[in-house]
């Protein structure tokens, strides 16, 4: 099912709550294909997530060791363990405190902070895992589309 929204801050689409199609980003909002997911821990809205097939859950990604990769998707919310949360896929994410530079590649973090967005760091250390995420479109809005091929640094 679609719905078309449109009000003073331009056009949305939303088909069947899996793609956004949004205009304009305001702080905080996406747009692109989503997913909702059970989360396996507290995240936050822009956290780099990954898969865990054992128990079916979004996990932090962090490029420190191979069981924490993929990036699968970005929380498009703050969720806490055990609860459904919805993650982007692909797309586009704006978060005005971010401050990345206009063009820069974007990759996992190593050593998972809180919060845990991507980086304009590639993963340096020994058996860090690389993955290229997507880039900076303007210093708070990325362009996700994450690459599955990882590199681990020798």
């Amino acid at each position: 099912m679609a719905r078309v929204q449109q009000d003073h801050s331009g056009f949305e689409l939303i088909l069947a709550n899996r793609l956004h199609i949004k205009e304009l980003l305001a702080d905080g909002e996406f747009t692109g294909w989503t997913k909702t997911f059970t989360v396996g821990e507290t995240i936050i809205f822009g956290d780099a997530c990954y898969f865990k097939a054992v128990d079916s859950r979004m996990w932090k990604a962090d490029a420190d060791q191979d069981t924490t990769m993929p990036c699968v998707g970005l929380s498009c919310g703050g969720y806490s363990a055990g609860n459904a949360g919805e993650f982007l896929l692909w797309g586009f994410m704006r978060e005005d405190n971010w401050g990345y530079t206009v063009g820069a590649d974007l990759w996992v973090v190593c050593a998972v902070p809180s919060p845990c967005p991507l980086t304009e760091t590639a993963p340096a250390g020994a058996g860090d895992q690389r993955q290229n995420c997507g880039i900076a479109e303007t210093a708070d809005i990325i362009y996700f589309n994450p690459s599955f091929v990882l590199a681990q640094v020798a």
